[in-house]
This record gives C-alpha cells, structure tokens and sequence, in this order.
C-alpha cells in the first residue's frame, strides 16, 4: 500500500476536523497538521488564572439542526459535558429582555412593545402588497424583515455595534442561519405574552463540563494522536506552498519543508498572499482585500453571585462590550465556589484601534459596565485578562465572494482545498465548520486517489 501525505495547515477547530475525517477515509494516508502558535485550538483556546477559567476567543458553544454530526461531536468529549437550555438576554434600557429580542417583546414597556408590534405587521403587509423594494443589503434587509421598530431599538445599533462598519456595506448571503428570522404569528404571540422560543436549533446547547471550550480540541487532538498516523507540529508559520518537482506540493515553513499529495489551507486566507504567491501569481494579492472584525475578550474572575443568564447582549453604545457571556453558568467548573467567571468581547474598527486600547483600560471599563447593569450581585473584582484577535468576524461585502471563488478554483486545480471559517473567509458556527470539513476531506481523498 502506497503511503500518502497530506499537509493540513492550522490547528483550529477546521484542521483538527478536516484531520479526524481524513483518517477515517483512507488506512493509506499520513497527514501532517502545522499549527503556527504554542498549542493547536485557533480561538476555541481556555486559560486558567487563578481559580478561574477563561475561553479566550470568546463564547463558544456546541449545537447543531444535525443530531448525527452533534452526537459526533460531543464524542470527542467522552461524557464531559453539560446539557444547557438557553437563558440569554437582550440589555435595552435598563431591562433584560429575553433573546431573541423579538421574542421578548412582553418584557418592554406597553409603548415600546407596541411600536415594535405595528413595525412587524406594517413591514408584513406592505411585502404583502409589494410595497416595499427587495433589500439590496444587510441595512435594508433588517427593517424589511422585522419592521422599523425592532430594527432600530435593537437590531440595528447592535449589529453596528458588533460589525463597526456601515451596515449598508455588508452582503446578505451570510444572513440564513445567523440572523434569527421568526414568523410574524410568533412575534405577536411574544408581544402578548405568551412564551415563544426563537432561534431554535440552539436554544438546547452543550459545554464541556471541565477544561472550558479547549476540552473538545483535547479531545479531538488526542483522537488523532492516538491513531499514529497524524503528527502535530507547532510553532510552523507556513511561509509559501509550492509546486514540487516531485510531481506533488511543498509546504514550507520557517524551518522546515513538509512534502505531500495535497494541503488542506485552514490559516486566514487574507494574512496568506505570500504564502500562495508563487503559484497565484497577481490574484495573491487580491487576498489582502478581504476584511474581518478584530476583537479583545476580557476576561473577569469575580467574588459574588450572578444572575442566572448564558450570555447578554449589549446594544448601547455607552456599554463597551457588545456581548458578555458568563461561564460559570456554563459550567461550575469554570469558577471556584462563589465566584463568577465572565468573559466581555470587544469589537474593533482595524487592528491599529484593537492595540491602541491598554488592557488596563479594557478591564477597568468592561468590569464598570457589569457593574452598572447590575450582573453581579456583591461583586469583588480577583483576577483579569485579555486576549487580542486580529480576526474574529467574516465581513461579507461586495469583494467577498468573487475573490474566494478565483481563489479557491485556482488552489483546487493543484491540490490546495480551503476550508473553515477562515480559511474560506465564511461566517461559519462550529457545527457547520465540522460538516463541511468532512466534505473537504472526502474531495482531497478523491483527488489523490484520481492522481494514483
């Protein structure tokens, strides 16, 4: 049996996945998995300060619409984990108002309720009476949708928030699947009243019940070790992927050269036109127009007692943060006995605003906005940290699509398959990233074995 290799660059979430599935498709393969930081994980990375522990790439948690492949999933994590029910929060005026904000409706004052109910229904019948004109992106599309009055009281200010960049610049091909889009009979039930659940493929989610968000890359990590047909190499910044002479694909990295049959590209595609300059030629460049969202996550250990919500958002811009999730309500674990581990995510407009905010600073306001919508009851502030991302959100505008497409044709024809949520610069959950990378992994099998 002829050995083959494959190079699967990033040890994210994507790389670990798309390694898993490539060894369940071929006894015959060999993979090596070039991880450019310390330890692999990309942002699903937890630290430990102190007594508390902290998911520094910001909230994540595992669910999907696919039984099957979350059952997969939380096999990596061998009975460790915990079954939640969503408790999350809208933070409008003073009021926490349940998530999704249009389900909450109930929870707002009688004004404020009804201006949000007459937009829905008078967006409804003028689509009805086609009164309005199709939406030509995301700043359109939210009012379209949901009315005048969801759209400006939440929705709008806090997707500006999150996105720091005109809202009239951002695509609508990302919109299925991440933007909650309930029907009209729910939201006037919510208005009314009666309880109604949005968003509901992850309204039951699962975390690991020890080790944080990182516990499913150990898991996933040690799977792939133990089969001795993967080898797992840090501190490899790959540098250039090139043509061989030897008929395959060269990986090169500062101090070493990996040959293989094929690479499976998961690092950040807009960071790699150098890496792919040689064989790309000009379109490498086109690369560095892609744009994403920066962003710092704080991290706060605090004596006192929470209230009992997963995460709540922030619309307000007075607030710095945009989300901030607690997780020891995801898991005990996560916090010595009376204490609160929370994590704050802080969106930037580049990377130069993202370093130019000292982390004293970041602390100091994100714990004062806790404190101020009264998350923490008797709160003593123990121990603190950040962590800095340069990218965290895929910004889909009009560049987007047709530069990943040339990219990824072009790749293909010599062996390179992208993948991930940064690898194809797609705005994927955890789930999806999964799925497709058991997809990449059955191309790259039938592309080597069609050069066999």
């Amino acid at each position: 049996m002829s050995v083959k290799r494959v190079c699967v660059v990033g040890g994210g979430l994507a790389g670990l996945t798309t390694a898993y599935h490539l060894l369940r498709r071929g006894e015959d393969l060999r993979i090596s998995l070039l991880e450019s930081s310390s330890r692999v994980g990309g942002l699903l990375k937890s630290e430990l300060i102190g007594k508390y522990l902290f998911d520094i790439g910001g909230s994540h948690i595992m669910f999907s619409k696919n039984v099957e492949k979350l059952s997969e999933m939380l096999s990596f994590l061998g009975g460790n984990y915990v079954r939640h029910y969503r408790n999350s929060k809208v933070y409008y005026k003073g009021i926490y108002v349940k998530y999704p904000f249009e389900n909450g409706l109930h929870d707002l004052p009688p004004e404020e309720r009804f201006e949000c109910v007459w937009g829905v229904v008078e967006a409804y019948v003028k689509r009805i009476k086609k009164e309005l004109s199709e939406p030509r992106n995301f700043l359109e599309w939210l009012p379209y949708v949901f009315g005048d009055g969801i759209a400006s009281k939440y929705l709008i200010p806090y997707n500006e928030k999150i996105w720091k960049t005109s809202l009239s610049e951002i695509t609508l091909e990302w919109v299925e699947g991440r933007v909650p889009t309930p029907p009209i009979k729910e939201i006037l039930m919510s208005a009314v009243g009666l309880n109604v659940e949005g968003y509901t493929h992850q309204l039951i989610f699962y975390y690991p019940s020890s080790g944080g968000i990182e516990a499913l890359v150990r898991g996933l990590l040690n799977e792939l070790l133990s089969s001795k047909r993967v080898e797992a190499h840090t501190n490899q910044v790959v540098e250039g992927v090139r043509t061989s002479s030897k008929g395959g694909l060269t990986v090169e990295t500062k101090d070493s050269c990996f040959e293989c049959e094929a690479v499976v590209y998961t690092a950040p595609l807009k960071r790699s036109s150098n890496v792919f300059k040689e064989v790309l030629g000009g379109l490498s460049m086109e690369l560095e127009k892609l744009r994403s969202v920066p962003i710092a996550v704080v991290g706060l250990g605090i004596r006192g007692e929470a209230r009992p919500y997963h995460w709540i958002y922030l619309p307000d811009k007075k607030y710095l943060p945009h989300r901030i999730a607690i997780l020891s309500n995801f898991s005990r674990n996560n916090a010595p006995d009376g204490g609160v581990s929370v994590i704050a995510e802080i969106s930037f407009r580049n990377e130069d605003e993202l370093r130019s905010v000292p982390d004293s600073e970041l602390v100091r306001k994100s714990y004062e906005d806790l404190l101020e919508i009264g998350l923490v009851k008797n709160p003593e502030l123990e121990v603190s940290g950040v962590w800095r991302w340069r990218d965290a959100y895929i910004i889909y505008d009009k560049n987007r699509s047709e530069i990943v497409k040339k990219v990824d044709d072009e790749l293909r024809k010599l062996g390179v398959f992208i993948n991930g949520r940064f690898g194809t610069w797609e705005y994927l959950n955890m789930d999806a990233v999964y799925v497709k990378s058991e997809k990449i992994a059955e191309e790259v099998v039938k592309y080597i074995h069609s050069r066999s």
